[in-house]
């Protein structure tokens, strides 16, 4: 393999969420945020953020639809929500459900980060 291949290979595996999917259920939304606050929380939400991104269940929705789905954001602004997810990532830092909106005041795009 190459080293170009290696890299690539290295750079999904180091920023990737490193959680199984799982179907989203909104109850367990709700419930799981309050682990969010423990020390080491582990990767909560990332299972069913990542269903959510894969099934584009997001796409088009409203403000108002996402918080009815998936309840108060832990932050918002005018052109996005971010949701915590837990701790998703191989360096154990916070990870975030980031929904943007667009012009029309519809979800444009939804997509996981680090804080």
């Amino acid at each position: 393999m190459s080293v170009a291949a290696l890299t690539v290979v290295g750079f999904r595996y180091v920023t990737s969420v490193h959680e199984p999917e799982e179907s989203f259920v909104a109850e367990q939304w709700v419930t799981r945020r309050a682990q969010l606050q423990l020390n080491d929380p582990g990767c909560v939400r990332g299972g069913m953020a990542l269903s959510l991104i894969r099934t584009g269940a997001l796409l088009k929705l409203t403000r108002v639809e996402v918080v009815g789905l998936l309840g108060a954001p832990d932050e918002g602004a005018a052109e996005a929500l971010r949701y915590g997810l837990g701790q998703c990532h191989w360096d154990w830092r916070q990870s975030l459900l980031v929904i943007r909106f667009g012009p029309t005041g519809r979800t444009s795009s939804v997509g996981i980060m680090k804080e």
